[in-house]
């Protein structure tokens, strides 16, 4: 999708999502679920690459949503920027959170691909490796890369989500990519 067509669907929703709001607002409570249909998805994608794990990245998204619920009236500007960020922060204290107590997450249950224990286990190995050096990164570098590799967002999108340039984010993956690169460098080289 090109950047003018991206922009006209984005403002197209904003729109929208200004109706649904102003519904909710006057008392249609059940309105909502459209806002939810709408964001979720990406939202929860954002989530379970910041924090790798789907249980968390579902309490992220269902906490995040009650209080995008609570707070409407204060939505200034587009809904999926001021949602997303809700999410984002959410995640980034989760990380905070987790970092401070040392816990790990959690592997998923995911069922493999894999004919053999031996492609299993240097699956596992690297999905390991690579969430070490993920939960290693600086919480810009990790969330402008995930946005872009593991979302698969434009840099247009991610620079109206949040709130900054595209140059600006270009840098970010970029210096996350090199950051990456050296963490599985050492391990692997």
């Amino acid at each position: 999708m090109d950047t003018i067509a991206s922009t006209e669907t984005l403002v197209g929703h904003a729109d929208a999502d200004q109706d649904v709001i102003t519904r909710v607002l006057a008392g249609s409570k059940d309105s909502f679920g459209i806002l939810i249909s709408r964001y979720s998805d990406p939202l929860y994608r954002h989530a379970l690459g910041m924090t790798g794990s789907p249980d968390v990245a579902e309490d992220i998204l269902q906490a995040s949503l009650i209080k995008a619920y609570q707070h409407l009236g204060e939505v200034r500007g587009r809904f999926d920027a001021w949602v997303f960020r809700i999410v984002a922060n959410s995640c980034k204290d989760w990380l905070k959170n987790i970092r401070r107590s040392h816990v790990s997450y959690e592997e998923d249950d995911q069922p493999s691909s894999f004919s053999t224990p031996e492609e299993e286990m240097d699956r596992n190995e690297l999905r390991t490796d690579l969430e070490y050096a993920l939960a290693r990164l600086p919480e810009p570098l990790r969330e402008a890369f995930v946005m872009k590799h593991v979302e698969g967002r434009s840099y247009e999108e991610m620079a109206l989500l949040l709130e900054t340039t595209v140059g600006a984010l270009k840098m970010r993956v970029h210096r996350a990519r090199e950051a990456l690169q050296a963490l599985l460098e050492e391990k692997y080289a």
